[in-house]
């Protein structure tokens, strides 16, 4: 399950700082610079980082930033050279724009702060952790901390949450298809993404 935000809309169509010159192509660690292979490439590499950070804990944190990069880090280490590191430059997807780079710090400071005073959505049920869950979701989405892989490590970070305040997510419980019109609906309304998050609570 891929981000949905694959192809970015750079600041007036600029070279993207992350791309080989003249293509839209992500720099990544193995050169390949056919966009279908890479595409493949990644899914491939990336599912079985995913698979291990679900079955095997591989990453821990505090539910910070650190923790946030560390699981970008982690799932993307085999593609990309900036995995675990923060966007630095503009990019929208079709009318969306995404919180500008000078500014996805202190952005994700004042969310996890938000999130830590939450007590990190311990003891609730889990109609109001979904709640909660798909608010920060949400949040998350709307500052696109990362030039690609977004999608995949939100879903991680929400995951790990969950599973600290005793509930199993499980993504492949909905379609990719539907989260990703949630994710994209939560712009004006988080309700659809609240009930993808209860749906993929495997333990409720």
């Amino acid at each position: 399950m891929g981000s949905g935000f694959s192809t970015y809309d750079p600041l007036e169509n600029r070279q993207s700082i992350y791309c080989y010159k003249g293509t839209d192509i992500l720099i990544n660690k193995e050169n390949i610079r056919d966009a279908k292979a890479l595409a493949e490439y990644e899914a491939d590499i990336t599912m079985i980082r995913q698979y291990e950070l679900e079955n095997e804990q591989t990453v821990k944190g505090k539910f910070g930033i650190t923790h946030l990069l560390r699981i970008h880090k982690y799932i993307f280490q085999d593609v990309y050279p900036f995995a675990g590191k923060l966007r630095r430059e503009f990019i929208a997807k079709g009318s969306t724009p995404f919180c500008d780079s000078p500014f996805i710090e202190e952005n994700l400071q004042f969310l996890f702060r938000k999130l830590n005073k939450e007590n990190h959505l311990r003891d609730l049920s889990t109609e109001e952790f979904s709640k909660r869950a798909a608010y920060y979701m949400s949040e998350l989405n709307m500052i696109h901390p990362f030039r690609e892989g977004n999608g995949r490590s939100i879903r991680e970070f929400i995951r790990q949450l969950a599973f600290e305040r005793g509930y199993i997510i499980n993504w492949s419980l909905i379609t990719s298809e539907v989260l990703l019109e949630a994710m994209i609906t939560a712009v004006k309304s988080i309700e659809p993404l609240i009930s993808c998050i209860f749906q993929s609570i495997e333990n409720k």
